[in-house]
């Protein structure tokens, strides 16, 4: 059996506004695998929630979307809605980003699994219901589950709201699960312990995790691939050791320069607007490494060229045949690669 649960094909995303048309993703392809956590990293506004979102169309009426999803062979644009209910939740599960807005500050935590559960699962005895919801929280880590499920969401911290919404998320037994920023807001030892625990649901059941974060550091650690955001679009993809050691695009080069560990070195200029977007490569304004051709024309995604273009402050590749297919993997939307 192969291990590629969904493929996103050429997936495009836009709003139309009264400003104008807003292309928040644009052209996006990537695999998502059984058991292997993919990461999606990028400024704020670069289309990562958006391109999650649209995994479980949960978008706007008025948003407009093309491309395929291929989920176990089928394509979810093509859907009904009351199809697309029956995969939402029980098959694919979002975790939001907002823990505070996403729970019902007047309902238990307890009341709130139980509507989660008896929504994938049918109808099934209060007790069984008590014990399914407490062993969901146990699974997140959570002291005293059997306690917790009489609290209501102002008791808690913010990373204990987190492993409940992560535990809603599991109710249905996802076979992948969309994490939209789970560190927001969190401290950093409760940031590691929140993705730790994500990373480990994932790899112990077998199902794929789409990590959305712009914490570069828990990207680096914890995924299995990246994609890197920009502007809409994904201008750099491959293995995350791979990426980290030896980023290709310009502006993932910037990206990681300004990690804290990495002396917070800002990227000059600021993205460009989604409803004037450059007609050529979207980093262009902001690129030091800039061509004439990139002012029009767009790139296309070329594959790992380390040889051509060198970054002194990254680790070097290594040349086991191993180290060489993760680079055969390793593409980015730039014309230094061309």
């Amino acid at each position: 059996m192969s291990d590629t649960l969904m493929v996103i094909k050429q997936l495009d995303v836009s709003f139309q506004t009264r400003e104008g048309l807003v292309q928040a993703v644009d052209g996006a392809t990537l695999e998502l695998k059984h058991g292997r956590i993919f990461g999606l990293i990028g400024e704020t506004g670069s289309g990562k929630s958006v391109l999650g979102l649209s995994l479980v169309r949960l978008l706007p009426a008025h948003a407009s979307v093309s491309g395929s999803l291929l989920y176990k062979g089928k394509d979810l644009l093509q859907l009904s809605p009351k199809e697309m209910r029956q995969i939402r939740g029980r098959e694919i599960a979002l975790i939001p980003q907002n823990p505070a807005s996403s729970l019902n500050p007047v309902m238990t935590l307890g009341s709130q699994l139980r509507e989660a559960i008896r929504a994938y699962a049918g109808r099934t005895g209060s007790k069984r219901l008590n014990a399914q919801a407490a062993g969901l929280l146990h699974a997140m880590n959570m002291p005293d589950a059997e306690q917790q499920l009489r609290r209501y969401p102002f008791q808690l911290s913010g990373g204990m709201k987190q492993r409940v919404l992560a535990a809603m998320g599991l109710a249905g037994s996802p076979s992948l699960l969309i994490a939209d920023e789970p560190t927001k807001g969190l401290d950093a030892l409760i940031r590691v312990q929140v993705t730790e625990m994500l990373a480990n649901m994932a790899r112990r059941t077998g199902a794929a995790l789409l990590l959305i974060t712009h914490d570069l550091d828990v990207a680096r650690v914890l995924c299995d691939e990246v994609g890197v955001m920009y502007a809409g679009q994904i201008i750099e993809q491959g293995p995350a050791k791979e990426l980290f050691a030896q980023p290709m695009h310009p502006y993932t080069r910037g990206l990681i320069a300004s990690m804290p560990s990495r002396g917070m070195i800002p990227i000059a200029g600021t993205a460009p607007s989604l409803t004037d977007r450059p007609a050529g490569c979207k980093f262009y304004d902001r690129c030091g490494s800039a061509m004439p051709r990139c002012e029009a024309e767009q790139p296309d995604l070329y594959k790992s060229a380390h040889t051509e273009i060198t970054n002194k402050e990254t680790e070097p590749i290594d040349g086991t045949a191993k180290g060489q297919q993760a680079a055969a993997k390793h593409k980015a939307r730039c014309f230094l690669y061309a």
